[in-house]
């Protein structure tokens, strides 16, 4: 069934474009079993301080010691660090593993092993998939078993619950026509009508392997409707009943409110139409939710709406000239989008203060900020590079550096996996999941994208000229 609606979608709309992505990394066969990470800072994540002139000794996969300069290395591999920061292992709270960022006027066939290792290449060792096709989302998370895998370890949702005719299903059917958009609506919705309704979805995606449920509370285009208080709470309290956690895509206060009321865990996208006051930060702060607030997905959005998106440098080494040209301004123009979509546009840009003074209201009031980017999952949002710059635009927010980096590591890894995660932080006895990067990201957040080496597991990640 599924051959055939996808047989009818390219028949009636023209065959999605297929691109050569580049190789971009590779992992080494076998490691040293010992390697040292030599004369570097380090960034714990364990709190908000790095220590200078550290040593951090590798062994079979697992952080063993870090101890000053001058630790012995014989039998080492020895990576010198000298004017390097070691971090862990990034974290993407909010990726789409089995979508795809390109335009609707250029639409793409996803390519999942693409999308992982663009993660991967840029340091992401560890994410969390928030919305995608079920039965491939299971099949990709078997294959991390495999030698060849090449990606982060993830943890997935299937497809989001989601009010019928709501959002994600009122934003594919502006973006694509019949019948490519009950296409792309399956791979990404899970509609429901009624409480048990909710009740079933929850049970099925966890049947099927789901570590989290996902649902929508959001107004795109601004006129549609949204889930309703008593669809919410069915959907979190079957997921609390079965033992995982619900996060909701929210885009206002309102929207936050009746999430973090109905029992939901996090917030995707945190507010970013409309304001957010004092008070309804510190509600959100009481009710002990986290926010991903993924301002990269709307700083893309802006840039198309105007014509002036531009890739990032890390963007043009992650992804083929081919694929990035229909984002730019000769490539979008003549394209039309829906005049209710435009309508969002116009509402996102209007807001842009009020987006950006959210994430400061809601860092004042302590509600922890995790670094999420929508990769593969919004237009524009390139699956790495949009990470990178979600570390930008969250310290240009007022965020401070090392808040933005326990974001990116130790805060989404406890939600993820629990206080005692095996990743997230640089300490003994943790899993060796590492980046070194060029520079001091306390002083200057860019470091985080001048990556000299990316460690998974122990085994060093070759990233490909």
């Amino acid at each position: 069934m599924r051959l055939t609606r996808l047989a009818l979608a390219l028949l009636l709309t023209g065959c999605p474009a297929s691109y050569r992505y580049p190789e971009l990394i590779r992992r080494e066969a076998s490691s040293p079993t010992v390697t040292v990470f030599r004369d570097v800072r380090v960034f714990s994540a364990v709190d908000t301080s790095a220590v200078d002139h550290q040593d951090v000794r590798v062994e079979n996969g697992k952080i063993v010691s870090i101890a000053p300069t001058g630790t012995d290395l014989t039998g080492a591999r020895v990576i010198e660090g000298a004017g390097k920061t070691l971090v862990p292992g990034y974290v993407d709270f909010h990726v789409h593993l089995t979508g795809s960022p390109a335009p609707p006027w250029k639409v793409a066939w996803p390519d999942e092993p693409h999308n992982l290792r663009a993660l991967l290449a840029s340091g992401v060792t560890s994410a969390m998939d928030v919305g995608g096709e079920l039965e491939r989302l299971k099949a990709l998370w078997k294959s991390q078993a495999e030698p060849s895998y090449l990606g982060p370890r993830f943890w997935y949702s299937g497809q989001i619950v989601s009010l019928r005719d709501g959002y994600p299903t009122s934003m594919v059917n502006i973006l694509f026509p019949w019948p490519a958009n009950t296409v792309a609506d399956k791979r990404f919705s899970g509609p429901v009508s009624e409480p048990l309704e909710a009740v079933a979805a929850v049970d099925w995606r966890l049947h099927n392997g789901a570590h989290h449920i996902k649902l929508a509370i959001a107004s795109v285009p601004l006129n549609a409707q949204t889930m309703p208080p008593e669809l919410v709470k069915a959907t979190a309290t079957r997921a609390h009943e079965r033992g995982v956690k619900a996060v909701a895509h929210t885009d206002t206060a309102v929207h936050a409110l009746r999430a973090v009321r109905a029992g939901v865990d996090a917030l995707m996208h945190g507010i970013h139409l409309g304001a957010l006051t004092a008070a309804e930060a510190l509600e959100l702060k009481q009710a002990g939710v986290v926010v991903a607030p993924t301002l990269v997905v709307f700083d893309r959005a802006e840039q198309l709406y105007e014509r002036r998106f531009a890739p990032t440098d890390a963007e043009k080494w992650l992804y083929p000239a081919d694929f990035l040209e229909p984002f730019s301004p000769a490539g979008s123009a003549g394209k039309t989008l829906d005049p209710q979509l435009l309508e969002w546009l116009a509402k996102l840009k209007a807001d842009r203060a009020d987006r950006i003074a959210a994430v400061k209201t809601l860092y004042d009031a302590g509600v922890p900020l995790l670094v999420g980017s929508d990769a593969s999952g919004s237009i524009g949002c390139l699956a790495g590079g949009a990470y990178l710059d979600e570390l930008r635009l969250l310290s240009e927010a007022g965020v401070p550096n090392a808040d933005v980096l326990r974001g990116a590591t130790v805060l989404p890894a406890r939600f993820i996996a629990g206080p005692n995660a095996d990743f997230g932080t640089i300490e003994p006895g943790k899993r060796a999941d590492l980046v070194l990067v060029d520079g001091d990201p306390l002083a200057d957040i860019t470091a985080t994208s001048r990556i000299a080496h990316v460690m998974q597991g122990g085994r060093l990640v070759e990233r490909v000229p």
